[in-house]
């Protein structure tokens, strides 16, 4: 029953939100990771993802 309520929400969030929109939800669950936790991984993933984030909206500009 488990996987298939978690397909459903996939699909669903495929579907109906946008590659932006996903992208906004797992960096706001990264940045939270990286509140809470002390892990210098979180850090490190956390610097690199969002430097590489930084480039493109430069790039496109």
């Amino acid at each position: 029953m488990k996987i298939k309520i978690v397909k459903y929400i996939e699909k669903f969030m495929c579907k109906y939100l946008g590659t932006e929109v996903l992208e906004g939800i797992v960096l706001t669950l990264l940045k939270d990771l990286v509140k809470r936790t002390g892990s210098k991984i979180d850090d490190k993933i956390y610097k690199v993802i969002f430097e590489s984030i930084s480039k493109e909206e430069d790039s496109k500009c």
